[in-house]
Formats: structure tokens, sequence, C-alpha cells
């Protein structure tokens, strides 16, 4: 290959590599949840930065969701003692005074809620002051978005 083709494309592959970057591209940063009510505000930068929500902090969809799960806390208060009761329970016809099927099909019912249940509160994120969070900068400069939580105070 010719010296001076060689100097060309060495030449538009420092271009390439110059043009479309953003300036302020960040990797992914560990924060630390300062406040939850009414906002949720995050530090970083041993507390010199602060970002608030709705402002400089977004939140995510899949977070947002998963916070909100029991949010009235009917499921984890109520709902375990509830299903733990109806799969213990046992049927007895007056009649005949012999089992029927009916326990079967109560314990199954129960058993397929249990396990909804579980996975729901396995899904549950409560977060509290003193948490760690990721959040990951955005195209837009001084913009953040909270991606989940990493670590329990």
């Amino acid at each position: 290959m010719a010296e001076e083709q060689k100097n060309f494309f060495d030449t538009l592959a420092d271009e390439l590599k110059k043009r479309n970057n953003p300036t302020d591209l960040k990797s992914a940063i560990l924060a630390r949840v300062e406040e939850i009510t009414p906002l949720i505000i995050v530090s970083y930068s041993d507390g010199k930065i602060m970002l608030t929500e709705n402002d400089e902090l977004f939140i995510s969809e899949f977070f947002r969701l998963r916070c909100n799960i029991d949010k009235t806390g009917v499921l984890s208060s109520t709902v375990p003692s509830d299903t733990d009761n109806a799969e213990s329970i046992t049927e007895t016809h007056s009649y005949t005074g012999t089992a029927c099927n009916m326990p079967d099909a109560i314990s199954s019912l129960a058993s397929a809620i249990l396990g909804v249940r579980d996975e729901l509160l396995a899904l549950k994120c409560d977060l509290a002051i003193g948490d760690y969070v990721l959040i990951a900068s955005l195209e837009q400069k001084d913009r953040y978005i909270l991606i989940d939580k990493v670590l329990n105070a």
C-alpha cells in the first residue's frame, strides 16, 4: 500500500473517531439516596453533586413499576396469611362424612396464588435513605436516569 494511501486511511480513521461523540458521556454511576419524599434526591461524587427527580434525574419506568408493587402494603401484610390459611382448608361432605375433591382444587388454587404472591414480592423495591442506586447519563447534558437499586443502606 502506498504511503499516501495509508496516511489517508489513518487521517480518515482519526476524523471518524472525533465525530458525533458526546462530550458528556459517562459510564454508569453509583449514587446514594438522600431523600425519597416528596421527590427522590440522590448524590454522587462524595455528596458534591445532588440530582433531583424530574429536574436532573428521571426515574426509569421499570424501576417505578417495581417500587409501586405493594404500595398500599396489603400484599405484604394480609395476603400471605390469607393464602396460607386458604391452602390449609379441608372439606368434608356434610351428607356423607367423607372427603371430597374440593380440598385438592383449593390447594391448587392457593398454590398458584402463593406463586404469584412470592414472585411479586420478589420484584418489590423498597427504597430507603442511604441505599445506593445505579444512575446513567443521558444524551442531554446534566440529565440522568435512575436505573435500579443496587445496595441497601
